[in-house]
């Protein structure tokens, strides 16, 4: 007789669970046992972020910031600032949360991977003297053995000291002593930390690229806030000095490299990209990672060299800056980076808002009409002004006076009141979505009409130089669009190669579409606002852009292999002067960089057009008496001899009583002729 087969059903599923009771708890008994405390000291092992470049020369090598202390050098409210914003419970609790656990378990096993956290201090110091970011369970499961033994072992105020010593504040600093003189100013120690400027550095704890006071400060006053208010609610601050309490000054960031301030802007992209991927800060602080990037030496330099030449020298307040981003068209692939020449300030390519584009949004409006049953040799009424859809639109005051014009000469020569009209025909909205599909990022949340704003990139609607350059890239690729990235592999300090990068592609528009708006912009090099941006030698097809008052001068173009976004402008936003034209300042830059980024690559053709039956030609358009070249202001040094017979740049068009002026093209000198 089998006794087993005859027990109930109940009865063998109690057995079955008192073993694996036993097996876990044996399990769990033998995990605690073999589990040890690392040491303190074995953080200082930890090594510094390596960045090559594409062909896996060195670019830079970042290193890290850390002074230890005990933790009578550190100030009470700054302990209790940290367990204000990391775990108000961390005296009275055992070293771990069960509730945090089970709530992070659940949602992982849902989820279908580790993500969640659910830790205490003791709980992030064993995750982070493990040395491993590894999301498995296996993971979290030696975190809680060591959390646990910790808690019996070691003593609270060694867990917190090592804690403080050890967590990532951000900006390159480990532990709070670094932290305190990294965001206050070298004078400025752990145990001199005040309660409002030991919440600033609570606050960073958990995300400090989040939570950096100079770059989110809105977001990381809500947090500051948070913080205090939860001193409070601990006993560790008064109402009165809560109320008293005011954010401090914070110090600006500082460069983490002795190299080029570019490439720290570069480390900021990457440090980005890395972390989309699930590494984390501080593990890419200071996790010994060697990372491949996607910039090429030769055209990084070529980008430093041509937007510092192109500007003033010298550090006058207010100096024009400039930015230049190039991308591989197909790939997505960023090849060039330049965000500005100050290391630790403000990134250029790469603005929260970005700034104004002007006309150089018109190809997106011309994509649209291409994929919505527009033509090419199309012909709208060009002539200034014009009341268009409820606006008054003009074109700039040096234009001849305009007739029946096609698509593409209205693009060659930057025709406001067509490509305003072909807007609000076609929708806006349209054109805004598609822009986004291309590569835009930033949302449409300008002032006025909506058919300017996409048209002639006016009324506060933003653009980000990055964007810019992957957008125009999407053209050179035959309308598909790949993510922009800035990491081609990553390998541990063991040489593990933990990391490659995928290309990520989507079709926006036909390449019918892509050929003939190519094929409009081409003019635009050819004979229309951007002749000074023409390569020597190669195809070369693109679009100017000048806003309102000549405050931000564009040029964004393309050859079939390398797509390229240069933008300058003052930081204040004021105006660049008389020169400060897309066609006059941002597109020699553009034709100097893509001469060297390309020297020695084979010449290749941009597809036929398909939508051109003919030379497009334009009516009642005179001749244009020549004029010499404007002299550029002393404020711009970019200069350049005439190309053939030159017409008046184009300004600002001057405001109406009836609505905002529209920033145009900045035809650069164009031939006489008619295109």
């Amino acid at each position: 007789m089998n006794l087993w087969r005859d027990q109930s059903w109940k009865k063998r599923a109690s057995v079955v669970a008192a073993g694996s009771a036993l097996v876990l708890l044996g399990g769990c008994g033998l995990g605690y046992a073999v589990t040890d405390v690392p040491e303190p000291s074995a953080f200082s092992t930890k090594q510094a972020l390596q960045l090559l470049y594409a062909d896996g020369s060195p670019m830079a090598r970042f290193g890290t910031n850390r002074v230890l202390v005990p933790l009578s050098k550190v100030s009470p409210a700054a302990q209790h600032a940290v367990l204000a914003a990391e775990d108000r419970d961390f005296y009275s609790e055992p070293g771990i949360s069960p509730k945090g656990i089970a709530r992070a378990m659940f949602s992982n096993v849902k989820g279908g991977g580790v993500e969640q956290g659910g830790s205490t201090i003791t709980q992030q110091y064993a995750k982070n003297a493990f040395l491993t970011q590894e999301r498995t369970f296996s993971r979290k499961i030696k975190e809680v053995f060591i959390a646990l033994k910790m808690s019996r072992t070691v003593s609270k105020d060694q867990i917190l000291e090592d804690y403080l010593n050890t967590i990532y504040f951000g900006r390159g600093a480990f532990g709070i002593e670094a932290a305190a003189s990294t965001y206050f100013g070298p004078a400025v120690h752990a145990s001199q930390l005040t309660p409002a400027q030991a919440a600033v550095l609570a606050s960073s704890i958990r995300s400090p690229a989040g939570y950096d006071p100079e770059r989110h400060p809105q977001r990381a006053k809500d947090r500051w806030d948070y913080v205090l208010n939860g001193m409070v609610k601990k006993g560790w601050l008064t109402q009165e000095q809560r109320a008293a309490a005011k954010y401090p000054k914070v110090a600006g960031r500082r460069a983490s490299t002795s190299l080029a301030g570019d490439l720290d802007h570069v480390r900021d992209q990457v440090v980005a990209d890395l972390e989309k991927h699930g590494f984390a800060e501080d593990t890419i602080a200071a996790g010994g990672l060697v990372v491949t990037t996607t910039i090429e030496k030769r055209a990084q330099d070529a980008a430093r060299q041509e937007i510092q030449d192109a500007l003033p020298k010298g550090k006058k307040p207010d100096a024009p800056v400039g930015a230049l981003v190039a991308v591989q068209p197909g790939t997505g692939r960023v090849i060039a980076y330049y965000g500005g020449a100050t290391a630790g300030g403000l990134d250029f390519a790469d603005s929260s808002q970005g700034v104004e584009p002007g006309s150089s949004m018109k190809p997106y409006v011309l994509a649209t009409a291409l994929e919505n049953g527009k033509h090419l040799s199309d012909r709208y009424d060009g002539h200034s002004p014009q009341d268009v859809c409820g606006d008054q639109v003009r074109n700039d005051a040096g234009d001849p006076p305009f007739g029946q014009i096609d698509l593409a000469t209205a693009l060659a020569h930057s025709v406001n009141t067509v490509y305003t009209r072909l807007a609000c025909e076609i929708g806006p909205r349209k054109v805004v979505d598609l822009a986004h599909k291309a590569g835009i990022t930033t949302p449409l949340d300008g002032e006025g009409s909506i058919s300017q704003q996409v048209a002639l990139g006016s009324g506060g609607y933003q653009v980000r130089p990055l964007d810019h350059a992957n957008g125009y890239a999407t053209f050179a690729a035959k309308g598909e669009h790949a993510d922009p990235y800035f990491v081609l592999q990553v390998k541990d300090r063991h040489g593990n190669v933990v990391y490659k990068a995928k290309d990520h592609k989507n079709r926006v528009f036909s390449e019918e579409t892509a050929a003939d708006a190519t094929y409009a912009m081409q003019k635009v090099v050819s004979e229309g606002t951007g002749t000074r941006a023409k390569i020597p030698g190669r195809p070369t097809a693109g679009k100017t852009g000048t806003t309102q008052d000549n405050r931000n001068a564009w040029f964004c173009g393309f050859t079939p292999q390398l797509a390229t976004a240069v933008w300058v402008g003052r930081p204040s936003g004021h105006s660049l002067g008389a020169s400060g034209y897309g066609g006059t300042l941002a597109a020699p830059i553009f034709k100097r960089f893509m001469t060297r980024a390309l020297e020695g690559e084979p010449v290749e053709q941009f597809p036929k057009a398909t939508g051109v039956t003919a030379t497009p030609t334009a009516t009642a358009t005179p001749t244009a008496t020549p004029t010499s070249t404007p002299t550029a202001t002393p404020t711009v040094l970019v200069t350049l001899p005439p190309v053939g017979p030159t017409k008046k740049p184009h300004g600002s068009p001057t405001p109406t009583p009836t609505a905002t002026a529209s920033p145009t093209g900045s035809p650069a000198a164009s031939p006489a002729t008619s295109p």
